[in-house]
């Protein structure tokens, strides 16, 4: 029996049409073919960052296959990238083939036919992206998927070890920091899929991604502090301003745009939450580092339509 990809809670069985019903569920439809004869072994363990499914997946070999007659009773309208953590895979899509090893990957695009081959006991981490994520970062997605992405250099690597690590601390990661660690990822896998291309990721734009990454984590981890700004930022990491502001010139919203951001989203969940009821309006804004409650309810108004008080009473 293949050994379990982790404790805990999933979904595992010893039956191959109960299997196929899984995958089915988890993914997308799909025909499943056993590649021998004999006890089977599988187990799935997912879990959800937001509207991305992390599914840990270990099995023994088998295929599957989404054809024409699948996709057109079908209204999913997603992608699916799979890494391989051990043994090896292959995807094939658009007359291209990718062999994977591990802690490679490979994007497919669920609207059009596609076969999986799993020709040895494997483990694999799958995302399922709503394809409206892809198409936001990859200009071209068609032209990049089941392109083989190196999980040992450049962008490639950071992409795969932050996908293993998410997957892996997901249950350890707080609610405050979702949305940010949601986009990096994104962002990561975006960043080593253009180099099919032809917008290769240079070493300095790697490290770029990297500090992003470091950023918008320590923005997620001082929403509280009323210091939090470019300036604090910038001496805490020990980086100039101009470098930082520079950093967030391809995003659709400048740095104290996105605390602000996120500061009045906390504020609108708090505001939400049945545990939060005790907390007086004035207190959730000082403890969200806003200095004059009067300013925050004037900014929450503004963004969301509805002063806080309003928003609380619609709990």
């Amino acid at each position: 029996m293949l050994e379990q990809i982790s404790s805990g809670s999933g979904y595992e069985c010893n039956s191959f049409a109960l299997w196929k019903d899984m995958v089915c569920d988890t993914f997308v439809d799909l025909d499943c073919v056993p590649m021998h004869e004999g006890q089977f072994y599988g187990k799935l363990k997912g879990r959800q960052l937001l509207d991305i499914g992390l599914v840990k997946v270990a099995a023994v070999p088998h295929s599957a296959r989404r054809d024409k007659t699948r996709i057109a009773r079908s209204s999913d309208d997603v992608f699916l990238l799979s890494l391989v953590s051990r043994g090896s895979m292959t995807v094939v899509q658009n007359d291209r083939t990718a062999q994977l090893g591990p802690g490679d990957f490979a994007l497919y695009d669920t609207r059009e036919p596609y076969q999986i081959i799993l020709d040895q006991p494997f483990e694999q981490i799958v995302l399922r992206i709503r394809s409206k994520d892809i198409a936001n970062r990859l200009t071209n997605a068609s032209a990049m998927t089941a392109r083989r992405v190196s999980g040992r250099e450049g962008a490639g690597k950071l992409a795969s070890t932050f996908i293993r690590g998410m997957t892996d601390q997901i249950d350890n990661i707080p609610a405050t920091s979702t949305w940010a660690l949601r986009d990096s990822m994104l962002d990561l896998m975006a960043s080593a899929l253009k180099e099919f291309d032809g917008e290769t990721t240079l070493p300095a734009r790697e490290g770029q991604h990297q500090l992003l990454c470091r950023v918008l984590q320590f923005v997620e981890e001082n929403l509280h502090d009323e210091r939090l700004s470019c300036l604090f930022i910038a001496e805490r990491l020990n980086i100039s301003g101009r470098y930082l502001r520079k950093l967030f010139q391809d995003r659709n919203h400048s740095l104290s745009e996105w605390i602000w951001h996120r500061r009045l989203e906390e504020a609108r969940r708090y505001l939400s939450s049945q545990q939060s009821a005790q907390r007086s309006i004035t207190a959730i804004s000082y403890d969200l580092g806003f200095k004059d409650p009067a300013h925050f309810s004037k900014a929450f108004k503004s963004k969301y339509g509805q002063t806080p008080r309003e928003c609380r009473y619609q709990r």
